[in-house]
């Protein structure tokens, strides 16, 4: 979940990083003095790494979760980047991975002054900052990971495409020729139930505000499949790199669609309909 602090944490906004935690590359002390601070935030228990530089990691779920969490940043962060992404992130980026929801919440609570929305974990983008639930399991980093990695190379994304993307890697698997697929998963439920609700037309003019009031997930259900559609179909790339170049004259990704798929909206939405009812 990519929302702002005010969003997801209530009326009150979390406390400002420390400068030297701020839009640039840090050294070996500065690094050395955010994860110090990190483990203090969680507690006595807590295990930190710094990875590949920008991303620093604390968990109080010990040394196998700092060992998953570090394996799954490196592969999807690698992958996204050589497939699909053209800036590579250089600020830093803080990733509080808690054992269990008790630990999750205190610590939301302890540090950031309120309690999350969400059970899974979500991600601050004014404090490139995500909290997460490892009770959940890896799939809620990996969704989570996208969010800044996707905004650092396409800052005007929308809400759909942020959530639809990221969503598709939190069930995915590395294919023999190193591509990393999402699969189906339990979304398909909710947008199978209420599919004859969904156009894509009004999806993607959704404003950020309308998408994340969906209580029922229908929004998200409907992005992800939009972009596994895409990726069955061999076009998600292309349509990346099409909707990143078109954005500033058509936010919606609706000429970026019609480009890459051949086709116009209204049939788009017929097939990736008929689609959807097969899977």
């Amino acid at each position: 979940m990519f929302v702002t602090a005010l969003a997801i944490l209530g009326c009150a906004a979390p406390p400002a990083p420390p400068q030297y935690m701020r839009d640039r590359p840090l050294g070996e002390e500065d690094s050395r003095r955010a994860l110090t601070r990190m483990r203090d935030e969680i507690g006595p228990h807590a295990e930190s790494v710094r990875v590949d530089d920008v991303f620093f990691l604390v968990t109080d779920a010990g040394l196998p979760a700092i060992e998953t969490a570090t394996a799954t940043i490196r592969r999807l962060s690698v992958y996204l980047q050589s497939a699909y992404f053209f800036t590579k992130p250089t600020a830093p980026i803080r990733i509080y991975a808690l054992r269990n929801h008790k630990s999750y919440v205190a610590f939301a609570h302890k540090s950031l002054k309120r309690y999350p929305s969400t059970p899974f974990g979500f991600y601050l983008p004014d404090e490139r900052l995500m909290v997460l639930n490892l009770e959940t399991g890896t799939g809620t980093l990996a969704h989570e990971l996208v969010h800044p990695l996707l905004t650092d190379d396409f800052p005007a994304t929308p809400a759909w495409f942020n959530e639809g993307f990221a969503s598709l890697f939190e069930h995915s698997e590395t294919r023999p020729d190193g591509r990393i697929v999402g699969k189906s998963n339990w979304r398909l439920r909710n947008l199978r139930a209420a599919l004859k609700e969904v156009r894509i037309e009004s999806l993607i003019r959704t404003r950020a505000d309308e998408f994340y009031s969906d209580d029922r997930g229908l929004h998200y259900a409907a992005a992800r499949y939009v972009c596994l559609y895409l990726q069955e179909a061999g076009l998600l790339e292309s349509f990346y790199r099409e909707f990143r170049a078109t954005a500033n004259v058509d936010q919606t990704g609706k000429t970026a669609l019609e480009k890459v798929t051949g086709r116009s909206l209204e049939e788009f939405d017929r097939h990736w309909r008929a689609w959807v009812e097969g899977l």
